[in-house]
């Protein structure tokens, strides 16, 4: 058994729906009020796949998470309340989600990878209430920038990595 990092194809998207589902459930459950609307929905999953940015993890051939990354430059980024590390091109890593029963098997560490195959520089967000993600996040070496604001106002918290701080 072993986990590997690959696009996403179409053939996914109900596994992937259905894992951003589980995410979903979380959040309430924990009151994070984050992906409690409509969004992400399986357009999203549809778009990311047309921009060539979706990436799911795969054992056995069963979806086991998913993240979208893509070197562009993000509008939600434009504008911080902080700094960001550097103004160099980055990727992003969006809609990061891993199944309940494969989390801490080290599946966002091999997004991050990924995201540091395309450039130097990644850039990601999340709710301040997010405390998994942020946990995340932080023991990969991320550093908190700031405060951004996504496209129906609300805050989450910037983050950024950079090659030179990659952790030894």
């Amino acid at each position: 058994m072993m986990i590997r990092i690959r696009k996403a194809e179409e053939i996914d998207i109900p596994e992937i729906h259905a894992i951003m589902q589980q995410a979903r459930r979380y959040f309430a459950a924990e009151n994070i009020p984050q992906w409690q609307g409509e969004y992400p929905a399986e357009i999203d999953i549809v778009d990311d796949l047309k921009q060539n940015g979706g990436y799911a993890a795969e054992e056995d051939g069963i979806v086991v998470g998913y993240c979208f990354i893509q070197v562009m430059k993000d509008p939600n980024y434009d504008h911080i309340e902080g700094k960001w590390l550097n103004e160099e091109p980055y990727a992003v890593m969006h809609r990061t989600c891993i199944h309940n029963e494969y989390k801490g098997k080290g599946i966002a560490g091999m997004f991050l990878e990924k995201a540091l195959q395309m450039a130097e520089n990644v850039r990601a967000d999340t709710h301040e209430k997010n405390l998994s993600m942020r946990k995340m996040l932080e023991n990969h070496g991320f550093q908190a920038c700031g405060t951004i604001y996504v496209e129906d106002g609300t805050p989450r918290i910037g983050y950024q990595y950079t090659k030179e701080r990659r952790p030894q």
